[in-house]
């Protein structure tokens, strides 16, 4: 049975969540001999879709993504091997991208049950499956997932307010309590004040953390729809590269995430 990490923020649009959960799937696929399927929990086509839309399916098809596996599990046919049917390949053998819904939808406990029947059947094909959440604390479909994940990632900005609502407890949900979590800190700075050391001193943070800085690169890549592209040169990435220090950020949390959920990690000496 494979892994579900559900990546999460308690605050929207501010903690790179989506672009941190397509960058460390990405990397970890691209280094790890595992398979992954990456997925995401809004109603409809989400940011994270759009990063890989250059190639892959992005508008008009209702063979594929969440419309077809929904009428699949309504008629009790879906398979788990089929599942890697209805989606993008991004790495082949490696990496899956399961679309959305095409149309627009409301919440639900029907919805919410039918989404968690897909991943139960994807669990049992793929090793790992990453999944971006709804941010808060107030969406029933994202508590379910914090609650069922095997490992947590919560998506921080660099900002003293959130980071202090979250740790006192003010933004924390109760089904992270006895939860395996790692915080990660985006589009860090490491020239600023709040620095990572002075974040854990000041908040007494016990949990593993890490940085993950901002890099152009990998944004101009998003903007281009081009990220697919981008972490398959990435993988050669040498020291003195732009890009370095955010490639090498995302292999040490995946080798944290590996750590976690049981997995063993390639042994390759340029990692």
């Amino acid at each position: 049975m494979g892994k579900l990490v559900v990546s999460w923020s308690p605050v929207h649009g501010q903690s790179g969540t989506t672009a941190n959960t397509v960058a460390l799937a990405s990397m970890f696929s691209l280094d790890q001999p595992y398979r992954s399927l990456l997925t995401h929990t809004q109603l409809t086509f989400s940011t994270l879709e759009s990063l890989y839309a250059k190639g892959n399916r992005a508008t008009g098809f209702d063979d594929a993504g969440m419309d077809a596996l929904e009428r699949l599990v309504k008629s009790n046919l879906l398979k788990p091997e089929a599942v890697s049917d209805y989606t993008d390949t991004i790495y082949k053998n490696r990496l899956d991208l399961l679309f959305g819904n095409q149309k627009e939808q409301e919440e639900s406990q029907e919805n919410e049950d039918m989404f968690r029947s897909i991943l139960h059947k994807a669990k049992i094909f793929y090793d790992v499956l990453w999944v971006d959440a709804h941010s808060g604390i107030y969406n029933p479909t994202t508590r379910t997932l914090l609650k069922d994940a095997d490992l947590v990632l919560v998506n921080l900005p660099q900002n003293r307010y959130v980071i202090e609502r979250f740790f006192s407890g003010e933004d924390f949900p109760e089904e992270l309590k006895e939860k395996n979590y790692l915080a990660l800190i985006s589009m860090y700075d490491e020239k600023a004040a709040y620095s990572l050391r002075n974040i854990r001193r000041s908040n007494k943070v016990k949990i593993p953390m890490y940085s993950i800085p901002y890099a152009t690169g990998f944004r101009d890549a998003a903007n281009q729809s081009m990220v697919t592209e981008f972490f398959g040169r990435s993988v050669q990435v040498k020291k003195g590269d732009a890009s370095y220090p955010f490639i090498r950020s995302l292999r040490d949390v995946n080798q944290v995430i590996l750590k976690q959920l049981g997995y063993t990690a390639a042994e390759d000496d340029d990692l």
